[in-house]
């Protein structure tokens, strides 16, 4: 702009160096002087902006910046002070000037640049709504950030919240071209915002919008994110004057949803893609293979006997290792292919953009050897093979579940052929896999249909072959494959969730049906036991299952036995251990099945809260001739009989064997040799017969 006409109120003395520069200087066309408000004719000549003293120790109140403000306010106002009094022109601008100046050192472009600012501010205040204005006067003092701009993108105010969120000192003008570099980078930090979509630029358009994300960047300071609302000024016309936009920093809110985001997305201990991010990236590799015309392979590797590391050595080292070898898969893969952990110490791999299968049986057997070698454990030396399967797209399916599925079912395959290798899935895993399938749609209805039934096998005492009680087990009665044993569909429910409600319907059904045998037939102590699935002990819900059915039958809590599988988890897992102290209370009682085939099974028992066993039918089967199985099964009896706890032997087939364990004093078996799992109404016949003085075991033999 060119030189303005200006009007000086005030004294000779305050200002004379500042007046006399003043008269000299570019930004001044016209100085008209007067001492006082009243001395000046408004109507006698034309004034573009008036500047006035704003100095303490001034006694004439038509002096005063208030008296000033009140009388000239139809002009643009700059108060003048001096730097240690800087606060008078800090408070003459809140009483309504539109700016103020240290006449101590100020330069010529601070000048001009002030002069401009103050005509070019109250130019727009004058042209404002009186809705607009009022709404300016709120902004003000409100703690998010506000900046107001000319309709030519002039910044003509900031407020202090928004100063002191974008570092700008109180009396600084933000220099040319500020406005232009205001917020230009998206939330990301890295990508331009189109001109047209800057913040600023929207709102002196006159664009009203809400929770734009942008980067503000400045040298000095660390860049932040601001979440900007803005909208446009109008004059009472409705004419579009300005614009204005509201800010609050969110640097710290878009951090936290970044650092839960990636922890949604990756493994927290090998900091890998988890499920379902790689699922999501492999959905997008199927699309591209798709559009390329190209195979696409997904590997599903699992180490063989990673439960004897942390069973052994401990879960840390376990998880150290965990972490290495998701480095060494990381470093040996292409770029381009990616990988991610399953779960456990199971990961998935996805290869793209080879000519053939055999190439990806290639990648595979390169996994194997690299994966198969040392690893160093803290001071642990530490051997770990993988067993790989391998799905290729489209042969083995075309989405993205369906992939995993089968590499997952490949797997198994080499797994079962002695781990350390990989497998390719073929049309016969299909027809498992599409047989899965299937059983897995008819468990999710097998409750409400009522398919699932319960057989009850006996459990006699060793010694006199009394019945004393029976083991649930269930059944399915699927409308196509007719009557299946759970070792068909028992995994399916546990990886399903189903397991939780399949589970309460077994405790509830055999509850039921133990206490109307006991009415029935008068024998109150005849016992039941059931079996839990580990996944049963992780939910609380089981504690009020059981309390329920307790409480509707009114059973005695004592005649049912829950049976565990895993002994690792009673020791290992804190959770599980409150769960099985919750049933301690609950008075029922707790048995530990498969005694003898895994090591911590014995460590189980320290828990203090098993009171029987269960021996694995596989000791059983060729005890009479296995002096192995023969000591294992004594040691464990006689184990069992120092920490007085009951022991249950399964799989009783042979007389001998029957008679070998009486030998041991074992103290309670079942087995085909005694009775097969029978339906309900094959049991009520049997217990009729043993009120008769019939026992099981001569029928059996007769």
């Amino acid at each position: 702009m060119g030189g303005h006409s200006i009007l000086y109120i005030g004294r000779d003395d305050f200002a004379t160096d500042f007046i006399e520069r003043l008269r000299g200087d570019d930004a001044c066309s016209h100085l008209l002087q007067c001492e006082s408000v009243q001395a000046f004719a408004g109507d006698t000549v034309i004034i573009d902006l008036v500047v006035f003293e704003a100095e303490a120790g001034i006694n004439q109140s038509t002096l005063s910046p208030h008296s000033v403000i009140q009388s000239l306010g139809s002009y643009p106002l700059i108060a003048l002070t001096h730097r240690d009094q800087e606060h008078r022109g800090i408070a003459a601008v809140h009483a309504g000037a539109q700016d103020y100046l240290c006449i101590d050192d100020i330069s010529s472009a601070e000048l001009a640049s002030s002069f401009d600012h103050a005509i070019q501010r109250h130019t727009l205040l004058g042209q404002l709504s009186n809705s607009d204005t009022t709404v300016l006067s709120i902004l003000g003092s409100i703690n998010d950030g506000v900046i107001i701009v000319d309709r030519e993108g002039h910044v003509l105010d900031i407020n202090p919240a928004g100063r002191s969120i974008l570092g700008i000192p109180a009396r600084q003008r933000p220099e040319n071209g500020w406005e232009e570099r205001f917020c230009v980078t998206a939330s990301d930090g890295k990508t331009a915002i189109e001109k047209d979509e800057q913040p600023l630029v929207k709102a002196r358009r006159g664009e009203k919008f809400s929770n734009q994300l942008a980067v503000f960047h400045t040298d000095n300071q660390t860049d932040i994110t601001l979440s900007i609302n803005g909208q446009g000024l109008f004059d009472s016309n409705r004419e579009l004057v300005g614009g204005l936009i509201t800010f609050r920093d969110v640097t710290d809110i878009i951090r936290r949803t970044v650092e839960l985001e990636q922890r949604a997305q990756y493994d927290d201990l090998t900091h890998l893609p988890n499920r379902r991010l790689f699922i999501h990236q492999l959905e997008k590799a199927i699309g591209r293979a798709q559009r390329s015309k190209k195979p696409l392979a997904v590997l599903f590797v699992d180490l063989d006997k990673f439960k004897s590391v942390n069973d052994t050595l401990g879960h840390d080292v376990g998880d150290e290792l965990l972490r290495q070898v998701a480095s060494r898969m990381t470093r040996n893969l292409r770029i381009g292919d990616f990988c991610g952990r399953w779960g456990g110490d199971e990961f998935v791999v996805c290869l793209e953009d080879f000519d053939k299968a055999a190439n990806a049986a290639a990648a595979a057997q390169k996994l194997v050897l690299v994966l198969s070698e040392k690893y160093h454990v803290g001071t642990s030396e530490v051997y770990a093979t993988p067993s790989i399967g391998i799905a290729i797209y489209p042969e083995s399916g075309e989405l993205a579940g369906r992939l995993i599925k089968a590499a997952d079912l490949a797997m198994y395959q080499a797994k079962k052929r002695g781990g350390g290798r990989f497998q390719y899935y073929s049309s016969v895993l299909n027809n498992k896999l599409a047989q899965r399938e299937e059983l897995e749609l008819g468990l999710r209805h097998a409750l409400v249909r009522n398919e699932f039934v319960l057989h009850y096998q006996p459990r006699i005492d060793v010694n006199d072959g009394r019945l004393i009680g029976l083991e649930a087990l269930l059944r399915w009665q699927h409308p196509r494959f007719g009557l299946l044993p759970p070792g068909r569909f028992l995994g399916i429910l546990e990886s399903s969730g189903l397991i939780h409600s399949a589970g309460e319907w077994i405790i509830d059904t055999a509850c039921r049906q133990l206490a109307a045998w006991q009415r029935q037939f008068e024998m109150p102590d005849l016992g039941l036991a059931i079996n839990l699935s580990p996944q049963q002990l992780l939910h609380g819900r089981l504690l009020e299952a059981i309390s329920r059915s307790l409480a509707d039958t009114m059973l005695d809590p004592g005649c049912i036995e829950f049976e565990i599988g895993d002994g690792d988890i009673v020791r290992e897992r804190t959770s599980v251990n409150e769960i099985l102290q919750g049933l301690r209370k609950l008075g029922v009682r707790l048995s530990l099945d498969h005694f003898g085939t895994r090591d911590v099974s014995f460590n189980a028992l320290d828990t203090d809260v098993i009171d029987s066993f269960v021996l694995d039918q596989s000791l059983i089967q060729d005890v009479e001739i296995n002096g192995s199985h023969q000591r294992i099964v004594r040691a464990a009896i006689a184990m069992a009989r120092g920490l007085d706890i009951e022991v249950a032997a399964e799989g009783v087939e042979t007389i001998s064997q029957l008679e070998f364990l009486r030998s041991c004093n074992c103290d309670l078996a079942q087995g085909f040799l005694i009775s097969r799992p029978v339906q309900a109404e094959k049991v009520s016949a049997i217990l009729r017969s043993e009120i008769a003085g019939t026992r099981l075991l001569s029928r059996s033999m007769a």
